[in-house]
C-alpha cells in the first residue's frame, strides 16, 4: 500500500494549499498545476500564503479561470484570519488570567499555611485550582488551526481547497481509469477527509510528541482506512491502479512543473518531459531500495503527514527527494540542454527550500497553543 500517500495534495500544513514546491503547500499551502506544483511563481506563492492563513493544506495551482473565485475566497479567507486574530487575542487573554490566578492561588496558599482555612476556604481554593488545570489541559490540546476550523464556514471552505486540489492532482487518473463521474467525484471526496483527518492526527502527534512507531502506526491505520474506501468504491483492479498511480506522483510532478521550463515546441517538450518521467520513476526506486524503504513510499513531501508531524521526518523526506534528483541528473543530460539543465538544479533547489518552509509553517498552524 502506499505509506502516507495521499493516499492524500501538500499538508499543504498544510497546512495549507502548497506545492513539490512542495512538491506543493503548504501551499499548507499548495501546488498543482494540472498536478502538484514544485516549485512556486509569485503569484502561487501569494495564494499559498491566502490558503496557509486559513489552514489549507491541498496541493494544486489553480487555473486561470478559477482567478476570480479564488480572490472572492481570499477575502473570506482574510475575515478568517481577522476572526483568528481576535481568538488569539482572546487566548492571550485567558493566559494573562490563568497567571493571575495562579499567582492568586499560590497567594492563598501561603496562607492558609499561615492558619488552619476554614472547610469552606479549603472547598474554593480545590475548585480554582481544579478550574485551572482543566483551563490549562483545553489550552494545551488546541492548535491554532482547529481554532479557525472550529468556525463551520471555515472549515467547510479548507475542506472544499482541498478537494479541488486533489481533484486536480488525480484528474489523469480518474481519466486513465475511466472513472464514471459518480465515482470521481466519490474519490476526491475520500481524499478530501482524508486530508481533514490527517490535520487532527498531525495535531494529536505533536501534542503527544509521538515517536517513530507511534507516528507510524497512526497514519498507516489512517491510509488503510482510505485504501478501504478506495477498494470498496474501485475494486480491486481500480485500488492497485490508485496506489500505483500514488507511488509515481513525485515524478508525474516533477515532469509535469518542469514542462514548461524547457524549450522547444510543444511536441518536444511532451517527448522530454516523457523521457523524464520515465527516467524519475526508475531512479525513485533505487533510491528508495538504497534507503531500505518499500517501493510504494511517497516521495513527494507534503503528501506525507509524517513529515509535518516529525522534523527528523521532514528532513529525511528531503534528503530523499534531493537524492532522487542527484541520481536522475547524469541520465537527464542525455536528455535536456546544457540551458534546461541549469534550470533543473534551480528547481531542484527550490523544491527542497519551499518544502522545508511548508514543513516548518505547518508544524506551527497545527502544533498545541500551550506547546
Amino acid at each position: 500500500m502506499v505509506r502516507n500517500a495521499p493516499s492524500l495534495c501538500g499538508l499543504a500544513l498544510t497546512v495549507a494549499n502548497t506545492a513539490v514546491a512542495g512538491l506543493t503547500v503548504i501551499s499548507t499551502t499548495t501546488a498543482i498545476s494540472k498536478t502538484i506544483a514544485i516549485t512556486m511563481t509569485t503569484t502561487q506563492k501569494l495564494a499559498a500564503t491566502a490558503l496557509i492563513a486559513a489552514g489549507a493544506i491541498t496541493f494544486g495551482v489553480y487555473e486561470a479561470y478559477q482567478a476570480n473565485k479564488l480572490r472572492a475566497q481570499i477575502q473570506i479567507l482574510d475575515r478568517h484570519q481577522q476572526d483568528q486574530a481576535a481568538l488569539s487575542n482572546q487566548v492571550q487573554e485567558l493566559q494573562v488570567e490563568r497567571d493571575r490566578a495562579k499567582s492568586q492561588v499560590a497567594a492563598l496558599m501561603a496562607e492558609n499555611a499561615a492558619r488552619k482555612p476554614a472547610p469552606n476556604e479549603t472547598f474554593k481554593l480545590r475548585g480554582e485550582v481544579s478550574q485551572l488545570r482543566r483551563e490549562k489541559t483545553e489550552l494545551g490540546s488546541t492548535s491554532g488551526l482547529s481554532k479557525v476550523t472550529a468556525n463551520p464556514e471555515a472549515r467547510k471552505m479548507m475542506r472544499e481547497q482541498q478537494r479541488m486540489g486533489m481533484t486536480m492532482l488525480y484528474k489523469s487518473f480518474t481519466a486513465d481509469a475511466k472513472l464514471t463521474d459518480e465515482q470521481t467525484k466519490k474519490l476526491n471526496d475520500l481524499l478530501a477527509d482524508h486530508i481533514m483527518d490527517n490535520v487532527e492526527n498531525v495535531t494529536v502527534a505533536l501534542r503527544e510528541k509521538m515517536g517513530p512507531d507511534q507516528l507510524t502506526q497512526m497514519f498507516g491505520a489512517q491510509e488503510a482506512d482510505l485504501n478501504a474506501k478506495v477498494q470498496e468504491l474501485l475494486g480491486d483492479e481500480g485500488l492497485q491502479k490508485y496506489q500505483d498511480y500514488s507511488k509515481n506522483l513525485v515524478s508525474a510532478v516533477t515532469a509535469q512543473q518542469f514542462k514548461s521550463m524547457m524549450t522547444g515546441d510543444k511536441d518536444a517538450k511532451e517527448e522530454k518531459a516523457k523521457q523524464m518521467l520515465q527516467i524519475l520513476n526508475e531512479e525513485s526506486q533505487t533510491v528508495l531500495a538504497g534507503a531500505g524503504l518499500p517501493a510504494d513510499y511517497q516521495l513527494v513531501p507534503m503528501l506525507n503527514f509524517r513529515n509535518i508531524a516529525s522534523e527528523s521526518e521532514g528532513e529525511k523526506s528531503l534528503q530523499l527527494l534531493d537524492s532522487l534528483y542527484t541520481r536522475a541528473t547524469p541520465r537527464l543530460e542525455t536528455v535536456l540542454s546544457k540551458e534546461e539543465m541549469a534550470k533543473f538544479q534551480e528547481f531542484r533547489g527550490k523544491a527542497i527550500e519551499n518544502n522545508r518552509a511548508a514543513f516548518l509553517m505547518n508544524r506551527s498552524l497545527m502544533a498545541p497553543i500551550a506547546n
